[in-house]
């Protein structure tokens, strides 16, 4: 591995955890930040969504049914990253915790992500997380 495609898999990797946290968080402005105008978003049951003005709607209504901020923390797992010049696959395992006050079960979701990533003139992009 070159030292241009370990930079480019460490910047995947930044952008999916600043994806986690600024979830987690409920910081609606900084997750849009990640997307690409085209962006296609497919969470499978809890929606899909196209374009970032969708993409807003559907993360802020997805955020206020869930408690975020403050019930939730992502946590992703065993990167496989797969780069072809300015495009990317990625693919990850999540586990989805409920840290809700009192709550019996808190792993909510085991599932795993399947991402494109595209290289912008911002250094970064997602196209389809999810």
């Amino acid at each position: 591995m070159d030292r241009t495609e370990a930079a480019d898999r460490e910047a995947i990797q930044e952008l999916k955890h600043a994806y986690c946290w600024r979830y987690d968080t409920g910081d609606l402005d900084g997750l849009m930040e990640l997307f690409t105008p085209d962006a296609v978003c497919d969470l499978d049951a809890f929606g899909s969504w196209r374009g970032t003005e969708e993409i807003r709607r559907g993360y802020a209504r997805q955020m206020a049914a869930t408690g975020i901020p403050g019930t939730r923390l992502h946590s992703v797992s065993n990167p496989l990253i797969r780069i072809s010049g300015d495009r990317a696959k990625g693919w990850w395992y999540l586990v989805d915790y409920d840290t809700s006050p009192g709550c019996n079960a808190p792993v909510r979701i085991l599932a795993t992500y399947d991402d494109d990533y595209l290289r912008t003139d911002g250094g970064g992009g997602s196209r389809t997380p999810g």
